[in-house]
């Protein structure tokens, strides 16, 4: 007889490297050499089309429809960074029992396909801050629902000067505050909120009343101010500063000269996949990492909570997630109680990376693809094609003044 063969071992079977999203910054391997150049590719496009944009800024200043469509154009070019650099997905969620449902937030087309979103014209939105790109994806949803063009952002003081982003800001007419010279309640925050209702324009203020990034540097000290004011501490948000959320709902919709006495308050809760429970999303996700290198995220959640600006008792039951009108501590009581709501959706995103099933989350989603849309190019191209046209105007001025044109 033959002997018989031993049986062999086959070799255990590699496992899937993880998606890079979900590794952390400082542990991914290296770039490759076309995620370099992809790199320049990346930061050649932003810087060109920001320096073209803020050359439209200026000669539109004499003309606020095309002030107005510069902040609605760069919405576009948003919309086309991330298109072409980082794709992503916005998973749009809602909250059971409110005011707003999945169908009142998303426009679908005849086939049930998602295409927009729906805000409404005059707004102030409030949002965790998980990383320093976390203003992107608010300015394309508003981009989508057609609103972008009234966007004021409430931005650090710090920043009103910063190279070329710091004067298109200004330009821009955003609001720039600190604690002490710059304080909101003298800001140009009603100014312009006046000018756009006496217009019959949009008006979107978006806040973030963290004041800062979720990060292993402020963790600490929002538990020490818990601590020290004896309120429960939160562990996936940081504890929000209610002055100026209070002031400006306060100043834009409360008082008897409020410009929008009908203003809508959403609250947005945002997430990104590969997140741990706990965990940094800057560690994970950079405007350069993001774009530069195409590790953006798979999806980008959005959960929308829209609510009356004041409780009154005509409210019912939906008066508990209203603003209150009346004293400053009762605010805080109301905001804290919100953003402890808040903590627990984030914890509930960490472990299961979704929204869904998360504490009071309806059910349902809606995904809209985050793609290039043909009034995207055409916002874009009107850009372009004016600044063009502006500078050869002032060259063949230039020439006639030379005498050699």
């Amino acid at each position: 007889m033959s002997p018989v063969a031993p049986p062999t071992r086959s070799a255990p079977a590699r496992a899937a490297p993880a998606p890079l999203h979900t590794i952390p910054i400082c542990r991914r391997p290296r770039p490759t050499l076309a995620q370099r150049l992809h790199l320049v590719l990346f930061n050649l496009s932003f810087l060109t089309l920001c320096l073209v944009l803020h050359a439209f800024q200026l000669l539109s200043v004499p003309f606020r429809p095309l002030q107005r469509l510069a902040k609605e154009a760069f919405g576009s070019v948003l919309v086309a960074l991330v298109a072409l650099f980082g794709p992503s997905t916005l998973v749009v969620t809602v909250q059971e029992g409110e005011e707003c449902s999945l169908d009142e937030v998303v426009s679908k087309d005849p086939s049930g396909r998602v295409v927009g979103l729906r805000l409404d014209r005059h707004a102030v939105l409030v949002s965790n801050h998980q990383m320093y790109a976390d203003w992107i994806y608010p300015w394309i949803a508003m981009s989508y629902a057609g609103v972008a063009n009234g966007l004021v952002i409430v931005l650090k003081a710090s920043l009103e000067w910063a190279p070329l982003v710091g004067p298109a800001m200004q330009l821009f007419r955003f609001c720039f505050i600190n604690s002490t010279t710059k304080p909101l309640d003298k800001s140009n925050l009603v100014p312009v909120a006046r000018e756009a209702q006496r217009r019959g324009e949009a008006y979107q203020c978006l806040l973030f009343p963290e004041g800062t990034l979720y990060s292993s540097l402020t963790r600490p000290k929002s538990k020490l101010y818990a601590d020290k004011v004896g309120i429960p501490d939160t562990t996936h948000v940081l504890l929000p500063r209610s002055l100026g959320l209070f002031h400006t709902l306060t100043a834009l919709s409360l008082s008897p000269s409020a410009p929008f006495p009908n203003l809508t308050l959403y609250d947005l809760t945002l997430a990104y996949p590969g997140v741990p429970a706990q965990g940094y999303a800057q560690d994970y996700y950079r405007l350069q990492t993001l774009f530069g290198l195409r590790v953006p995220p798979p999806t980008v959640h959005l959960h929308v909570r829209r609510v009356r600006k004041v409780a009154t008792a005509e409210d019912g039951p939906l008066a508990a997630a209203a603003p209150p009108r009346g004293s400053r501590e009762e605010f805080d009581a109301w905001l804290g109680a919100r953003w402890r709501e808040k903590d627990a959706l984030m914890g509930h995103f960490g472990d299961r990376g979704t929204f869904e099933g998360g504490p009071g989350v309806a059910r349902g989603r809606a995904e809209l693809p985050i793609r290039l849309r043909a009034g995207d190019a055409l916002k874009i191209g009107t850009v372009c094609a004016a600044v063009a046209l502006g500078a050869w105007g002032v060259w063949a001025v230039w020439g006639l003044w030379r005498g050699g044109w």
